[in-house]
């Protein structure tokens, strides 16, 4: 799956890349946070947006990434705690005694039982 990841993002750099180039003669204006560069080449726009969503991205993932591993020390503390109990139970003593002893014989009465 990483594998996979890393391939992806290469490709997608290499189309950013191959468009960056072929539009590297072109001028435009960008405005950032209210303000504005003018004539810049449409290749930096490009590549500049692309460093920013893979920023954005990579922020979010390690945010997701922090919460995930989070809860699973959680559960792992959790699951530690309920093995701890289950143990316990297992070497608790029984109540009475094991093997039970048969229960005494009782004496039929006379009339047969009834």
């Amino acid at each position: 799956m990483v594998i996979f990841r890393v391939i992806l993002i290469l490709l997608a750099f290499v189309v950013v890349l191959v468009l960056a180039l072929t539009n590297s003669q072109t001028m435009t204006n960008a405005v950032v946070f209210n303000k504005t560069y003018y004539d810049v080449p449409v290749a930096f726009v490009m590549l500049y947006s692309f460093a920013f969503g893979a920023l954005c991205v990579g922020i979010f993932t390690l945010v997701s990434e922090i919460q995930l591993r989070s809860r699973l020390y959680r559960q792992k503390k959790a699951q530690d705690a309920l093995m701890e109990e289950l143990r316990a139970l297992r070497n608790a003593p029984l109540e009475g005694e094991y093997p039970p002893r048969p229960a005494p014989d009782r004496q039929e009465s006379a009339d047969g039982g009834a």
